[in-house]
């Protein structure tokens, strides 16, 4: 499984969302760790290979 993950350095826990073009399957993880398990399953259950991409940060806004 390929994960498309940006620069280091960040202590912010990584968000990805597994995706597999063979059946459209698509899952949230919450870090590399949790994105590797999820595919390794798929690809088990399956044999597709999956992608992980990097979601950006979501960030909270503060309501005065």
């Amino acid at each position: 499984m390929a994960t498309n993950e940006t620069a280091a350095g960040s202590r912010e826990r990584k968000r990805f969302l597994v995706e597999c073009n063979g059946c459209g399957y698509e899952r949230s993880a919450d870090g590399r760790d949790e994105a590797t398990r999820i595919g390794t399953d798929h690809r088990r259950e399956t044999g597709h290979e999956l992608v992980a991409i990097e979601l950006p940060p979501m960030t909270e806004t503060e309501h005065s």
